[in-house]
């Protein structure tokens, strides 16, 4: 019962976060502002960390009656992590894929000046970006994934730490395992 409504609760939070992150991403591509703008990563970094934190806590309250374990805490964040990294994934296909290439020429010049301001040789940006030059949507599209992820395990990580409870703060009885208490 309690991994249904996991992967439901999950899947109904992720999908939320996922098009909040979609939508935040559409208003500063709507503007003209690059997708790679520190503004939009920092807000990104933040709905995932709320995202984790009100949808373990909605789970935490709602579906387990206040009690957590860190472990499965944890799974939640990153489950509904999981989700809204891979809507988000497919959203920056689709927008490399079939409605603005340009976006991966924006990041390999972003990737080139960076090279170059960090004091990299000439003959070393040349084969880099001969290398990076291959890349396609779907390996962008996963790299946003991939990095959606991994902050999304990091703050998974935190979130877990805080709201662990190992016992109903409504009843203010401990969980004992061996007792056969229904507050596990």
């Amino acid at each position: 019962m309690y991994y249904r409504s996991l992967f439901k609760h999950s899947f109904l939070f992720g999908s939320l976060v996922g098009a909040v992150l979609i939508l935040a991403s559409l208003t500063f591509y709507w503007k003209d502002v690059s997708i790679f703008n520190p503004t939009l990563l920092f807000i990104n970094r933040a709905l995932i960390m709320l995202g984790i934190y009100f949808g373990v806590r909605k789970y935490r309250d709602e579906v387990l009656f206040g009690v957590i374990s860190y472990g499965r805490a944890f799974v939640a964040g990153v489950l509904m992590i999981a989700v809204a990294s891979s809507f988000y994934a497919l959203y920056i296909y689709v927008l490399t894929r079939y409605f603005d290439a340009s976006i991966l020429k924006e990041t390999l010049d972003l990737v080139e000046k960076g090279m170059v301001q960090l004091g990299y040789e000439k003959d070393l940006i040349d084969v880099l970006m001969k290398f990076y030059r291959k890349i396609t949507p779907e390996a962008f599209a996963f790299g946003q994934w991939f990095s959606k992820m991994m902050a999304g395990v990091f703050f998974s990580l935190i979130v877990a730490f805080f709201f662990r409870q190992k016992r109903n703060l409504f009843n203010n009885s401990p969980i004992d395992k061996f007792n056969g208490s229904k507050n596990q």
